[in-house]
């Protein structure tokens, strides 16, 4: 008798629970349950659609262009056009400073497996992006979460964080907007930060994904703060939230200064080789979204903000539950002020099979499992928000 092919230690150390528990929906849904998706912020699977000149750009490519393997960082063109709105925000950038990438993620992933060796450890924030953790673990290093707290409006304590600073630690990670609590970090921490690298010569990985989608002014990307203190920093970004073309994988790194950077991006580069490059016809869409028409975004940015502001107040309305007004995303953490004697986890699956609305726990973004935190995604319209409150709030008495 054959035995089973047996997975690696590796892929068992990988847990991303934003699509973990998809697997508990799924199985309510072949019962014939109808369930309210609200975990997984994706745009387009609420209605919204990419701008068009973005669409338009991207379909004349196909047909007029060049949509073979690229270079492994990406076209030289949607490089050169990453560098010119880099160097518009006040980095001075080059095409050799960036690297094209399959979204946000992949750049992390390459990224974090160019930088880091088993038991290095990265400090990052908690709650945050799981997709971090998950790489980290995946690499044989060691997460070292910063706590962020609900009471202070989920601000990062310099003090936490430069008391997790030891000889093995290799990077900062900040998230600015956050994910998952859409608090934005003011500039004044983001220098202090910057500053505390620099003072240990450690790369902080800044995470920007959703600078512009803020409903307060957005915080200055951390590549132009990085030079007062002449700190050394990785910039993440990518067009699948601001442009609703989180399908279409297009994001890209960017590293400053060069002189620091250069060994770094070298083995990032080689890494990237490894996978040809990121798909070509999608890096078309760069240049319109960063250089053209932005009133898609900021029309957008409107619409989130109506429904941020229906699904604040539905919280507000039902006993036991609380959060912040998000500052940025489309992403509530919400506060449950009793699980009974569950953990988050076990609480978010109950509360699934009671009211078949999907969120998920706040300990897979790196929350305390006690502390009773899930993360709902807002981008729903209004009838469907309603109907999903008005499950919760109904579920919640049969839960405590």
């Amino acid at each position: 008798m054959l035995g089973m092919i047996q997975p690696s230690e590796r892929a068992a150390n990988f847990h991303y629970a934003i699509r973990n528990v998809v697997n508990a929906a799924e199985a309510l849904e072949r019962q014939g349950r109808r369930i309210i998706h609200l975990n997984i912020g994706d745009p387009q699977a609420f209605g919204f659609k990419p701008p068009a000149n973005v669409i338009e750009a991207v379909e004349r490519a196909t047909r007029d262009n060049f949509t073979g393997y690229s270079h492994s960082a990406g076209l030289r063109a949607a490089r050169e056009v990453v560098a010119e709105y880099a160097t518009a925000l006040g980095t001075e950038t080059s095409p050799a400073d960036v690297v094209i990438t399959s979204g946000a993620s992949e750049a992390a992933d390459l990224l974090l497996t160019a930088l880091l060796n088993p038991g290095d450890e990265v400090i990052l924030p908690g709650p945050g992006y799981p997709i971090y953790s998950a790489i980290i673990n995946k690499l044989g290093a060691h997460t070292r979460y910063y706590n962020l707290d609900q009471k202070t409006n989920w601000q990062p304590s310099l003090d936490e964080i430069r008391s997790l600073i030891n000889e093995r630690t290799r990077t900062i990670i900040l998230i600015n907007p956050s994910n998952p609590t859409g608090a934005i970090t003011p500039d004044e921490t983001t220098r202090q930060l910057l500053e505390l690298a620099a003072e240990h010569d450690l790369l902080v990985i800044s995470d920007e994904v959703y600078r512009d989608l803020c409903f307060e002014e957005a915080p200055t990307s951390a590549s132009v703060l990085a030079a007062g203190p002449g700190a050394t920093v990785a910039v993440l970004e990518s067009l699948s939230k601001t442009h609703m073309l989180s399908g279409w994988r297009v994001g890209w790194m960017r590293l400053t200064p060069a002189a620091r950077t250069r060994e770094l991006m070298d083995a990032v580069k080689k890494l990237a080789g490894g996978r040809l490059c990121s798909p070509t016809p999608a890096q078309y869409a760069i240049q319109p979204a960063l250089l053209g028409d932005r009133r898609s975004i900021d029309e957008f940015k409107q619409e989130i903000r109506r429904r941020r502001d229906l699904a604040a107040k539905r919280v507000a309305r039902i006993d036991g539950l609380s959060c912040t007004l998000p500052e940025a995303a489309f992403y509530l953490m919400i506060k449950v002020d009793d699980m009974g004697d569950r953990l988050d986890e076990q609480f978010v699956l109950d509360l699934l099979e009671a009211s078949n609305v999907l969120v998920v726990h706040g300990s897979g973004f790196g929350s305390d499992p006690r502390a009773g935190y899930f993360r709902m995604v807002y981008l729903a319209g209004e009838e469907l928000l309603g109907t999903a409150f008005d499950a919760i709030e109904e579920s919640l008495p049969v839960l405590v």
